[in-house]
């Protein structure tokens, strides 16, 4: 990679809603800028319902964001703008995040093949809105010059199911900033004695919150003062679903839907253990956020969240769609504090060692050297 000055590199990702892929995109561009490159991001459009923009965080780390002003599913001028961006302002680089922006990518390079496009993918897209034109993406991430998949789960499906080449999909998983989660920096909130299991994640179908639910009126057989805490967006209106599981298994007082958090590391330490019931993820930032607060976990037994979640060493697993099983794991920490706190700590050090910020950019930087000398 022969060139003069700092590596030039345009974010292109769906929105700057608060969700796990933009979260990540921005402690990704805060560590670029510390290896010394120059990071701009555009997205199609900023917010979603019912959360939260990340532009003021993007801003406020002198990272320069572009709104393409694609509000609507139905337009598609960004296609166009995406390439005259990149050679109007001479980028080294494209990484693209999530489908819609992946087709950004695809146009770029079409329209300008000199361009060097690298694209994340996030996730294995099985229940996507979208999985009718899914073969379609197969040809749009095969066009790109290299493939990060977020996890070990997310590149065997690409290999095996979107038969995308092994030497393309590179595995870098996700890395957060352990130190912002410490117990010692998180708010304590009060509590009234109650034993507090608590979940996060955007109110949807395939989060599972549903299955916690129902694991409920099995806690409280032997955990009578037990409540759980359901914190996350809502953009599609799914917390209705959510409100009537909870009225007809007469749970109004023992679980809340607490909404979408600004504050993460001050719910993850108000709670007791964090129960975690997903059915499909491409990796899962919320657990090892979770972790890194050390709380002890009850996750599904599922690819990518097995690649976290060591089994009764830094956390416990349960079976997908099981309530019977997830209220057999959080009654287990409920009741064994010292297991809870065993298992808590060992969960830190775990995404101390594996899941940090600066081992992600410097391997997605690495990536970007290698493409780029090709």
């Amino acid at each position: 990679m022969a060139k003069s000055g700092p590596l030039k590199v345009l974010h292109l990702i769906n929105t700057l809603s608060a969700g796990g892929a933009e979260l990540h995109l921005l402690t990704l561009c805060r560590h670029q800028k510390r290896l010394g490159l120059e990071v701009t991001v555009a997205c199609l459009r900023e917010q979603v319902r019912d959360s939260r923009s990340l532009r003021p965080d993007f801003e406020q780390a002198g990272i320069r964001v572009i709104d393409l002003r694609a509000r609507s599913r139905y337009n598609w001028q960004f296609l166009a703008r995406t390439p005259l961006l990149l050679r109007r302002e001479r980028f080294d680089l494209l990484h693209t995040h999530l489908p819609r922006a992946d087709l950004a990518g695809l146009a770029a390079k079409l329209i300008a093949p000199e361009i060097t496009w690298v694209c994340s993918v996030h996730g294995m897209y099985k229940s996507w809105s979208g999985n009718r034109i899914l073969f379609l993406f197969s040809r749009v991430w095969g066009r790109a010059d290299a493939m990060i998949a977020v996890s070990h789960a997310v590149k065997d499906w690409l290999e095996q199911e979107r038969c995308l080449p092994p030497e393309k999909v590179a595995v870098i998983r996700y890395g957060i900033e352990p130190a912002h989660f410490s117990p010692a920096k998180a708010r304590q909130r009060k509590r009234n004695g109650s034993a507090v299991i608590g979940s996060l994640g955007r109110l949807e179908y395939r989060k599972g919150h549903h299955i916690l639910i129902e694991a409920m009126p099995l806690i409280l057989r032997q955990e009578p003062r037990a409540r759980l805490l359901i914190a996350g967006h809502d953009p599609e209106g799914y917390g209705r679903t959510l409100k009537d599981v909870i009225r007809q298994l007469g749970l109004r007082e023992q679980v809340a839907l607490a909404g979408f958090q600004r504050d993460v590391p001050g719910f993850l330490k108000s709670i007791d253990v964090f129960a975690f019931a997903s059915l499909s993820e491409g990796f899962g930032q919320v657990l090892i956020e979770a972790m890194a607060a050390g709380r002890p976990v009850v996750a599904t037994r599922i690819p990518p969240l097995t690649e976290i979640v060591r089994d009764g060493e830094t956390g416990l697993l349960a079976d997908m769609n099981d309530p019977h099983a997830f209220a057999q794991g959080i009654i287990r920490l409920l009741r064994n504090p010292e297991k809870a706190e065993q298992l808590g700590k060992a969960g830190m050090r775990r995404v101390q060692r594996f899941f940090s910020a600066e081992r992600m950019s410097r391997e997605t930087f690495r990536l970007y050297k290698r493409v780029l000398d090709q």
